[in-house]
This record gives C-alpha cells, structure tokens and sequence, in this order.
C-alpha cells in the first residue's frame, strides 16, 4: 500500500490517498494478518499506533505481542488464539505501552477468513486509538467516586435535581438530618417544595425560578424546612445551575447546610445586646439623675417594651403584708393598678418571707397554678393570667416586687426572660441604695450650709462684736500703763502685763478664725497665679523674721498655676512662717522650698488631671507621724504656748485652703529631723 504500482490506474492511486487521510484523521489503521506466513500486512500508520519503528518494524504478530502492555497481552493472545480456532468476529480493548513509556489504549475489531477445508487463513482487522475516550471514562468514574464519597462523608444534604424530569436524587443525610426514612422521601421536586415553611416557601420558589430563567450559575437562600418530628430546621441552601450546550438549564447540584444552631446562637447574642441596651439606657438614666423617681419609671416602660408584657409593676413593701404599687406600664384597655394598695388576704409573713428569701415565681398559667382559690381570684380582678416576680432588695432588706403581667393570653417565661427580671432587679436595688445614700448626703449638705451659716455669723460676731471689747481692753491697758505704771506695785504690773497679752492672743484667735471662715465665704476667682513670683513677696514680707533667726531660704522652680492668688499667699505664709517658728536652740533655719510634676496619679484626686507639688522643707524640731492627722485640725497643738506661740489654726486653713483647690496637703517628719510639707494641687483646678 506504500508502493505505487505503474500497472494501477491514477483513480486507484487517488482512492487510495483519500482513504490513508480517512484513517489519520481517525487515529485508526487497517491491517491483515496473514496466519500461515506470520506476517502483518498494514496501512502506513499501524506504526505510529503502537509505538514502533517503521525502518525496523519486521511485520510479524510477535513483534506486535512485544507492544501489548504485559498485563494485557495474555488476554489478547487468547483472544486472536480463539478466533482463528473457531473463526467469526472479535472486538477488544488493550494497552500498548510506546518507546517513551507512555500508555495508549486501542480498540481493536477483526474477521477471521478461512478456506474451503475451514481452516484459518487470513485475519483482517481495523485499530483505534481510544486513549481519549478512555482518559475521559476514568475521569468520570473518579469524579463520580469522589462524587458519592462526598456524599458519604458530609453533614449536609446533597440533591442533584434534574430539571427535565424534575426527579431529585438525594444523599444519605436527608434521613439523617431530617429524620425521613428512605420509603418517606419521593425522588421529585414536589416534595423538597412541599416541606418549606409556609411563611418561606413563595419566596424561594419565586427565588429558584428566578436564578433558573435569568441563566444565573449560582443560588443560595435561607429557608425553614420542616423535619419528621414537626419542627423546622433552619437551612442555608448552595446550588450550582448546570447548562448543555445551547445554555438551557438542565440540573441543579446543591447542597443544604443545617444551620440551626447558628440561628439559636445569633439570636441568644440579639436578646443579649437587647438585655445589654436596657441595662445601658437604665445605667445611664442612673448616671444622668439619681432621681428615684425617674429610674423606677424607666425600668417597667422599657421592661414593657422589651419583653412585650401587657403590665409591668413595681410595688413597694408597706408594713408586713401589704404593697403598694408605686410604677406602672400597662397596654391600654386593662385595669390600672398604679397607687392602689395591694392587700392579698392570701399573703402572710411565710409568703413575704419567701421573696425576703430571694424566691423568684414565674407562672405560666394562674388557673393551673398551685395557688390559693383567693389568691387566684385577687389577680384576676386584675386580669392577670400569667406572672412573673422578682425581688427587689435594698442593702440586703426587701424593698419590694418587679412583676410582669400576662393578660390577654397565658406565657411560658424563659430562663432568659427570668434572668433578665433577674439582673434588672439587682440594678434597682442599686438605684434605691445609691437614691437613700444621696437622701442622707442631702441632709449632711444641709447640715453642713446650717454649720457654714452659723460660723458665718460668728465671724460676723467676731469681727464687730469682739473685736470693739478687745480694742478698748488694749487701748486702756496702755493708758493704765503709761500714766499708773509708777503707782502699781511689781505685782500689778504684772497683771497689767498679763492682761494686755491675753488680749493680743485674744485678738490673734479671732483674726485667725476670720481667715479660717473666709477661705470659703470670701474666696477669689481662679486665676493664672505665678507661685515663684508669691513665694517671693511672702519672703518679703517675713524678712524681719528671717534676719532675726539667721535663716537661709533656698526656692527652686516653681510653675504657674490656676489659683486663688491671695490664698495661694497665705497658704506659703503659714508654712514658711511654721518653719521659722519651730527651730532647734542654737541652729539656724535652713528651709527649702521648691516643687516638682507627679509622674504616677494620686489615688485619692481626680484622675485625668495634671497635678503639681510644692514642698516646703526644713530642719527644725520635727514631729512624730503618729499625729499627722491632729496637727491639721483647729485648735491642735502639739507644744504649749510657753514654747512656740500660736493659736493652733494655722494648719488647719492650709488644709482648708488646699482642699478648696481640689487638692491635698501632707507632711513627712521625724521628732529632731526636720519637717516635709507637701501640698498637692491641680495645674488647671
């Protein structure tokens, strides 16, 4: 077939050309074998089929057996060994395995000749290379393996719809999932539609026909299908659309994920933020205003509209039985109870007892309840069909009952409506304790303007009243004095000289507790206070006291800071002027006064402000820490006067100067050591 004969016409040798393009156009190769010499008679290509050398190939069956791939090559032989004993037609399938080592796989058809005598002769036959096909067919098989594996191995619900016939196939997970037996579930989309909840079932119908007729490759929804047991799963439902050639939508592979318990859990997390928002909006009204009044109206609306209750209570506990109803939040249409003073004939101690216990009652259902025949009757003059109670304590004490009334139907309460009234209770009993702590403040406020009015009175007694008696005692003394001092004896003078000091310490004290009731009766606007530049000018003014005690001042940096600047003075006076006043015999004062930034916060001031100390430091006679609290209170003297003078009230308007300024005063000090005055105050009061 390779030679052209001159004997053959050219039409031939055209044939010929057309029928060699046929067969590689195919991948297929005609051949005959011829059985008495052994040898193979073949189209160009039967070569290329099996891998062989075209220069080289000697055309005997052997050297096509050679080609077979070994696992094969039995089989086919017995094949070929078969049909030249019995004759006929055969069909096989092989590999062949080619030079490179690749595999190819051939379809092989022949037709058995024989003679007169029936004895084989002659094999004609034709092979094909079906490498693709077969590479094809095992994908398949290995998609579909994974395919059913898959389906095996996964939770989800697995369908493959066919939208020609509209028969569904479904996965194992349909019976286990849903509770279905295999005899329970029709293969069609008719039952899938069927078991959709009503509520959902127009809307994923209208969904699916949409993505079906709009061409769409994917579809996804949510949906509630109905379980054996009458519930409803709640489903996330994934389809791939599958088109043919002509893009006409033919299946839809999907898979439904029971997505349940995620539904549970977010809506677990909605009802928290809810419970979360209602002790929020309580805690603020809380924080806004500690008015009682307010907070408890707050509670049972916002109680009312969260857990959607047709009355919400507060009554509050009135002698040892009885209630009175003190808020109310009720759907219009039903009695009104606010104001009323309940007296259940049922309640006795023991009942009352119980709440005082921290009982909590949820009841469903009144008439079914285990409730006297009286009791049963005083609620239902209210309408009431189902109720929950809740205690309400302040400072341990049962203050009263937080109720929600069901009335126009019976109510199962959940733990989380019970653990809401629960927790809402505890933040009331909060709001009542903080309300009585603000009633008893509010009284120690009064108490204390009355105080402060009374010391402004006294101030004003002091400053006119005995400030006249005192100026006339002193003015005689020294008229006494000058014109009579040669006519007394030593003993009258004496008791002049006494008398005349008693009056300066007198007037002393009252100057000093003039400026102790001022500090906040004739307080100054804060301003921008220079403190370098006041420590100074009081170093001015204690100059005649410095010189006489030999004393030594050293001021370090001092900042600018919001003050009261007269205050301010007088705050550096009184410890500058205690410094010089308790040194040690025969040593001068050596006093320092410099400030410094705090870098860790005071715990006893406000936070988020900077603050600044001054310290006032010297080496005089000291004192014992142990009366650190005393020395800064009116009247406190750790010497007598005999030894330091002074009225003991010194101290005390530092510390009343210091606190007006939002800050703190303190002290360091050892009995011989010296002594550290440190007064803390804010930059920007």
């Amino acid at each position: 077939m390779t030679n052209k004969s001159p004997e053959k016409p050219e039409q031939e040798y055209q044939w010929e050309a057309q029928i060699r393009m046929a067969l590689d156009a195919a991948s297929m190769s005609i051949w005959n074998f011829d059985i008495q010499s052994n040898q193979i008679t073949r189209s160009d290509n039967l070569e290329v089929l099996f891998g062989l050398d075209q220069d080289n190939f000697n055309h005997s069956y052997e050297a096509i057996l050679d080609c077979i791939h070994i696992q094969d090559r039995e089989f086919v032989k017995h094949i070929y060994q078969e049909a030249i004993a019995n004759g006929g037609a055969f069909e096989i399938e092989f590999r062949v395995v080619l030079a490179d080592g690749s595999i190819r796989w051939l379809a092989s058809k022949g037709v058995v000749s024989q003679n007169s005598s029936g004895v084989s002769v002659r094999i004609c036959g034709v092979d094909t290379d079906i490498t693709q096909r077969k590479l094809a067919v095992e994908q398949l098989r290995q998609s579909e393996e994974r395919f059913q594996i898959v389906a095996l191995a996964t939770n989800d619900v697995l369908r493959d719809w066919d939208l020609l016939t509209n028969k569904v196939w479904w996965n194992q997970s349909v019976q286990t999932l849903f509770g279905y037996t295999a005899e329970q579930i029709d293969l069609d989309a008719i039952w899938w539609r069927e078991r959709i909840h009503p509520d959902d079932r127009t809307r994923i119908t209208a969904d699916t026909r949409t993505a079906i007729d709009s061409g769409k490759q994917f579809w996804s929804n949510e949906y509630r299908f109905l379980r054996k047991d009458g519930t409803y799963a709640y489903i996330f439902d994934r389809v791939y659309v599958v088109h043919d050639q002509t893009g006409k939508p033919v299946r839809m592979i999907g898979a439904m994920m029971d997505i349940t318990d995620r539904k549970r859990v977010q809506a677990e997390l909605q009802r928290q933020n809810l419970r979360s928002q209602l002790f929020a909006n309580i805690t603020l009204k809380i924080r806004q205003s500690l008015q009682i009044d307010e907070i408890l109206q707050t509670s049972v609306t916002e109680v009312q509209k969260l857990l959607q209750a047709d009355r919400v209570l507060i009554l509050q506990l009135h002698g040892s039985a009885s209630f009175l109803a003190v808020k109310e939040a009720v759907v219009p249409g039903l009695p009104i109870v606010l104001g009323q003073n309940i007296t259940d004939p049922c309640f006795d101690e023991g009942y009352i007892q119980k709440y005082s216990q921290g009982r909590i009652s949820a009841i469903s259902n009144i008439e079914k309840a285990q409730f006297q025949p009286c009791h049963i009757e005083f609620l239902q003059q209210f309408a009431v069909k189902a109720n929950l109670v809740v205690p309400i304590f302040r400072q341990n004490q049962l203050w009263g009952l937080l109720i929600a009334h069901q009335c126009l139907h019976t109510r199962q309460w959940t733990n989380w409506e019970i653990g809401l009234l629960r927790q809402l209770a505890d933040q009331i009993g909060i709001a009542l304790a903080q309300s009585l702590i603000l009633e008893q403040e509010t009284k120690q406020r009064q108490e204390l303007t009355r105080s402060n009015e009374e010391l402004q009175q006294f101030a004003f007694i002091a400053s006119h009243d005995l400030q006249e008696p005192l100026r006339k005692i002193k003015t005689f003394g020294e008229r006494l004095k000058i014109t009579c001092s040669d006519s007394l004896s030593e003993q009258g003078r004496d008791y002049l000289e006494r008398m005349q000091n008693a009056a300066l310490r007198m007037q002393t004290l009252i100057e000093d507790l003039l400026t102790l009731s001022r500090v906040t009766t004739r307080a100054q606007p804060f301003v921008a206070v220079n403190l370098a530049q006041i420590t100074q000018e009081v170093l001015s003014d204690l100059e005649v006291r410095i010189q006489q005690t030999d004393g030594q001042i050293e001021v370090g940096e001092l900042p600018v800071i919001q003050a009261d600047p007269l205050q301010m003075r007088q705050l550096l006076q009184n410890l500058i002027g205690n410094a010089l006043k308790f040194q040690r015999q025969n040593q001068p004062p050596i006093i320092k006064i410099y400030g410094q930034f705090l870098n860790n916060h005071p715990d006893d001031l406000a936070l988020g402000t900077a603050y600044f100390q001054i310290v006032v430091e010297d080496n005089g006679i000291g004192f014992a820490e142990k009366y650190l609290d005393r020395i800064f209170n009116v009247f406190q003297r750790l010497h007598s006067r005999s030894e330091y003078e002074g009225t003991g009230i010194g101290l005390a308007i530092c510390r009343k100067i210091t606190e007006r300024h939002h800050g703190t005063i303190t002290a360091q000090s050892q009995p011989g050591a010296g002594a550290i005055f440190i007064v803390t105050l804010p930059i920007n009061s």
